[in-house]
């Protein structure tokens, strides 16, 4: 694959039809997507690495770790750090979410419409205290545009 992460911005507008294959085969690659709807399904769209593990079962997680990495350097995921909870044993402090590009990437590829399911499956999902603990953390907030993709405002569970 491609590294699309090396190339700027003004590269992948220049030829639409490859960096829509690339991102295809970024997004279809089975753990990469599994991150993708695990973070979709969580009720902050911003999850610890324990988090998705849990819900990435079926990969190490050393995996879901090298996956990750891939889509950070792709842009479609950051890594957010809240440094409050750094001091709080048991309190995760570094967060996945999805970037204002990757929304956009997201929303393109018809993502976003699956988000009602994956918060579905999320909730009806059985997590350990562990995972419910990291769930319930605070976090730091997603950058304003991909709030407002998620709606998150809007959301009153």
């Amino acid at each position: 694959m491609a590294d699309i992460s090396a190339q700027s911005s003004t590269d992948r507008e220049e030829n639409p039809l490859e960096r829509q294959r690339e991102l295809m085969e970024l997004l279809s690659q089975e753990t990469r997507h599994s991150i993708v709807q695990a973070l979709l399904g969580h009720p902050k769209h911003l999850a610890s690495t324990a988090e998705l593990d849990h819900f990435v079962p079926s990969k190490s997680k050393k995996t879901v770790e090298e996956q990750l990495d891939v889509l950070v350097d792709a842009e479609i995921l950051a890594l957010y750090e809240y440094p409050p909870n750094r001091e709080k044993r048991g309190l995760p402090w570094k967060f996945y979410g999805v970037t204002e590009y990757g929304a956009a990437v997201l929303g393109d590829f018809n993502y976003l419409e699956g988000v009602p399911m994956a918060r579905a499956v999320h909730r009806k999902t059985r997590k350990p205290e562990k995972i419910e603990r990291h769930e319930a953390a605070p976090r730091p907030p997603l950058p304003e545009p991909v709030r407002a993709t998620f709606r998150l405002d809007e959301e009153t569970d």
